[in-house]
């Protein structure tokens, strides 16, 4: 009995401990948000509370604020149903801020200044309550960077005089006459990196600076020609032809009254023996050493020449070496040979080149087999009289052609005439060629040719042909003219000429003239 009584209140107790008949613990508590008035230590399942936002957040109208006691003996709710209230833009002239999330009720931003500006306060502020609402612990400001007044020079004065000299502002400095600015004539207000107010760089002096002539041997000045120079003033160099320039073209007179860079030196450059150049031999005497800038001249071995004549030089450079040269040396071309009824079997007709000939069936060549491009005083010219080739004989030969009357044939200085050659015939000035213009050496027999027939003649029949065209009596009288009793014709075909009716005019009138 004992036993069973203990397991009795054991059980009671448990039953009375909070949520053992699904009753929730106390509600929970949030950052943002409260459970209304004073709580108990356990609710029902199915318990609503209303909860109310902590001072700094409000409620977020997209979500429940209740919490529901559910029945596994937990509280449910909508995430931060209280949202933190916004803190207000903070203005800061001429500065900006900065966050990294929002300006919500907790957040944290962090100011700059702009540029000429720097920050007094602290850097970063906080949103933070201020009775019922939200604020800003502090705001900082930004002001401009002062510098201390310019440094005053001596023999000097500056412009911009102002009662405070702050960010970006520029003083210049001059000097008096005789004197000369040594270092930068302006300089500004800007800062350090504490923001702290410092000129750019250190004021200018004023000093008696004279620069000396410059003379630099086998060299002149470029720009200037003064005998003396004051601070900053600048001289050029150049080198006499031949001498090329070892250091600084330019110098600048110093604050020491001495040139920087130190002056150039113009040394003198040489090259060696002229260069060798193919088919080209100089025209003067060799040196074994040559002045940068000379020049020599090449002229062409014969049988060769350059373009269009131009003049082949080489020039000495200042790197002591000698230029390419300005043309070549080419082999001359002798005139392309040509020989009828043969042939011609190589393609060159440069100096030097050999060329031989041929002759076509039927043809055998007279002269020399072969000719040679060769020089000839500045040109080129084959070595030999260029061949012929003339027609095999069949040994049978014609006599001379016949001749004919007021005509020629152009063979007239030919001794043979084998078989198949051919005269032309020709008739004198007034004679017209009556028949073929030509005739051929046939063969009659094996060893005799005869000229084919018949032989043309030249005639001097002026009317044969003629057709002239004749004005009309009824015709000349309406043009009041009258006949000549005398006509004068012209007949040769080869001459184009025309016969004309040469009427005379009636007293009175005006020359008609008629042509046919």
């Amino acid at each position: 009995m004992a036993v069973g009584t203990a397991l009795l209140w054991l059980g009671a107790a448990l039953l009375a401990l909070p949520g053992a008949c699904g009753d929730c613990p106390e509600p929970p508590r949030f950052v943002f948000a409260e459970p209304p008035g004073p709580t108990n230590s356990s609710y029902p399942v199915g318990e609503v509370l209303k909860y109310r936002c902590r001072p700094g957040y409000m409620r977020d109208v997209s979500k429940s604020h209740h919490v529901t006691c559910l029945p596994n003996s937990t509280w449910a709710s909508d995430p931060d149903f209280c949202i933190g209230k916004l803190c207000e833009l903070p203005e800061i002239p001429n500065g900006d801020f900065h966050f990294s999330t929002n300006l919500q009720f907790g957040a944290t931003i962090n100011f700059t200044c702009r540029t000429g500006y720097r920050l007094v306060g602290n850097p970063t502020a906080q949103c933070i309550l201020n009775g019922n609402d939200v604020d800003w612990d502090h705001v900082p400001h930004c002001e401009v960077i002062p510098c201390q007044p310019p440094p005053a020079i001596e023999n000097g004065q500056q412009s911009g005089v102002h009662t405070e000299y702050i960010f970006g502002v520029a003083v210049t400095y001059s000097c008096k006459n005789g004197f000369s600015l040594i270092g930068n004539a302006t300089i500004h207000c800007t800062s350090d990196e504490k923001f702290n107010g410092i000129w750019s760089g250190p004021a200018p002096e004023c000093k008696v600076v004279r620069c000396e002539k410059p003379e630099v041997e086998n060299g002149k000045t470029l720009n200037s020609f003064a005998t003396e120079y004051t601070y900053g003033e600048k001289v050029s160099f150049e080198c006499a032809p031949g001498h090329a320039l070892s250091g600084a073209q330019t110098v600048t007179c110093d604050a020491d009254s001495a040139w920087k860079p130190p002056l150039p030196t113009c040394d003198p450059r040489y090259c060696g023996p002229p260069p060798s150049i193919p088919s080209a031999e100089l025209t003067g005497a060799a040196s074994s050493s040559s002045l940068a800038g000379t020049k020599l001249t090449y002229q062409c071995q014969p049988g060769f020449t350059t373009e269009n004549g131009k003049t082949l030089e080489v020039t000495c450079l200042l790197d002591m070496t000698w230029s390419a040269g300005s043309a070549l040396c080419t082999r001359q071309q002798c005139t392309a040979p040509t020989i009828q009824n043969g042939i011609v079997n190589e393609d060159s007709f440069l100096f030097g080149a050999t060329v031989t000939f041929s002759c076509n069936a039927e043809y055998e060549l007279k002269g020399s087999s072969s000719a040679k491009c060769v020089a000839v005083g500045n040109g080129v010219e084959w070595d030999v009289d260029l061949p012929s080739c003339e027609r095999k004989h069949s040994g049978i030969l014609c006599e001379q052609p016949p001749s004919i009357g007021n005509g020629v044939h152009n063979g007239t200085e030919v001794t043979d005439f084998p078989q198949g050659s051919v005269v032309v015939y020709s008739c004198n000035d007034g004679f017209i060629l009556a028949g073929g213009s030509t005739i051929q050496c046939l063969a009659k027999a094996q060893d005799r040719g005869v000229w084919s027939t018949p032989t043309p003649e030249c005639r001097g029949d002026y009317l044969l042909g003629l057709s002239c065209c004749l004005l009309s009596v009824k015709e000349k009288r309406k043009k009041n003219r009258k006949n000549h009793p005398i006509f004068t014709f012209s007949l040769n075909p080869q001459r184009n000429s025309s016969a004309q009716n040469m009427p005379s005019a009636l007293p009175g009138t005006t020359p008609l003239r008629i042509s046919c």
